[in-house]
């Protein structure tokens, strides 16, 4: 559907209180099908589910590389293109970034967050956006599918000891994007921060889940703790183990029906 000035590949299920999710970088709506992890297709048919494919994600064309900043912007215009003004926003890794963008840039539109493990912030994001530096200039070089065999290698991008304990998850990671889809993604993700932690005082009085693991560097438990401690109404869940996983779904389902029946 036409979304500002964009053409996305946009799901919507269920009706009632609106939840929109944003998936993470090199995802994808077909990719976390595939994967499973969050079973969406449990997902109350009571609340309105809108998922979609990023820009340059999925089903939509590369284009100029989006920062978290504008992929906010893509979640609020997408609300508006679907009717909704006030909804739920969560998202995994990029998606959550987005998400938290999209209620620092509009904070009275969103009546709850759902931040499932946040990327790099702040201090350490600098050797992060170093290490996607590396591999655009390793793309240049050596070429993009030496890049996604590199990125293929690490599991789908899931911690180590999720994969000892369940290693068919290692096949289902995302199909490797096209030279310049990755390319974009990977510069706009150089260029993407949140902004400075006071500015989440803005974000003082709404409710968030945050929900973390340990053993992943893109994914680190520091983000998860940082973002608790300067959102005063959230709660931070830290998976341990392969059932702790299996939980989350229902965790998301129900903080979402609690946002809801708040709204």
């Amino acid at each position: 559907m036409r979304v500002g000035d964009l053409d996305l590949n946009v799901r919507s299920a269920g009706s009632g209180a609106p939840f929109l999710w944003a998936h993470g970088m090199g995802s994808s709506m077909q990719a976390e099908d595939a994967l499973d992890m969050l079973q969406w297709r449990h997902f109350p048919a009571s609340l309105r589910l809108v998922r979609y494919d990023a820009r340059g994600h999925g089903g939509n064309p590369a284009g100029a590389p989006a920062t978290w900043r504008e992929l906010g912007q893509d979640m609020l215009a997408l609300a508006d293109a679907i009717g909704e003004h006030r909804f739920i926003a969560g998202g995994w890794s990029m998606g959550c970034a987005g998400a938290l963008h999209a209620a620092l840039q509009q904070s009275a539109r969103i009546h709850g967050l759902v931040l499932l493990l946040p990327p790099t912030l702040w201090e350490a994001r600098v050797a992060q956006a170093a290490l996607y530096r590396r591999a655009i200039a390793l793309a240049h070089t050596a070429g993009t599918a030496r890049v996604a065999r590199l990125v293929a290698g690490q599991g789908a991008g899931l911690p180590p000891w999720l994969l000892e304990a369940a290693p068919h998850l290692a096949a289902l990671r995302a199909p490797a994007p096209d030279r310049a889809a990755m390319l974009a993604q990977y510069e706009g993700a150089a260029l993407s921060d949140l902004p400075p932690r006071a500015a989440l005082a803005a974000l003082s009085a709404t409710p968030a889940l945050i929900i973390g693991w340990a053993g992943d560097a893109a994914h680190p438990l520091a983000s998860a703790r940082e973002l608790h401690r300067l959102l005063p109404g959230s709660s931070l869940f830290i998976a341990q183990n392969y059932q702790d996983v299996l939980g989350i779904p229902t965790r998301v389902r129900d903080f979402v029906q609690v946002c809801a029946a708040t709204r």
